[in-house]
């Protein structure tokens, strides 16, 4: 369990960062494509996080 929690902060960091921006986009009214193609390239990021976050668990299990 103390490994899990190792690589936690990057998903609260990342979540906030996210919000923030998001936040920001909305308040100045940007146009939801744009929100939008803005949520696609956050997605992959993310995903591509997790994989890393996965892999380096399994390391640091070994």
């Amino acid at each position: 369990m103390k490994d899990m929690n190792k690589f936690g902060i990057g998903f609260w960091l990342g979540a906030g960062i996210y919000s923030l921006i998001n936040m920001i986009l909305n308040l100045k009214q940007i146009s939801q494509s744009h929100i939008l193609n803005y949520n696609y390239i956050i997605t992959g990021v993310a995903v591509i996080g997790v994989i890393l976050n996965i892999i380096l668990l399994k390391r640091a299990k070994k």
